[in-house]
């Protein structure tokens, strides 16, 4: 769609985004692949496939914490190897870090 002279993309409806973060996230933990305590979630790595999944499940996770666990839009989030406890990501002032390699 053109408006003004600009392209502008449609936005995604917020709360079917919301529903399917909560459903998979809620997999996940049945699953026992993920673990959430505090401000901590402990994930398997080999579930993030390359830099860019990584990213988006560290946000999509920080949106999860923010709507079940009443996170600030701000707070600091840890991701940590669920085996080794070892850092693998951060969430901090609205960034995502992925700190191993592929």
């Amino acid at each position: 769609m053109i408006y003004s002279n600009k392209k502008v993309q449609p936005s995604a409806n917020l709360a079917a985004q919301n529903a399917k973060i909560i459903a998979n996230v809620n997999a996940l933990k049945e699953k026992n692949l993920l673990r959430i305590e505090g401000n901590e979630v402990f994930v398997y790595p080999a579930i993030w496939k390359d830099q860019a999944t990584a990213l988006n499940w560290i946000k999509c996770l920080h949106i999860y914490c923010m709507l079940k666990h009443r996170f600030k839009e701000k707070d600091l989030l840890d991701f940590k190897d669920y085996t080794t406890g070892e850092l693998i990501g951060t969430f901090k002032n609205k960034k995502a870090t992925v700190l191993f390699t592929f």
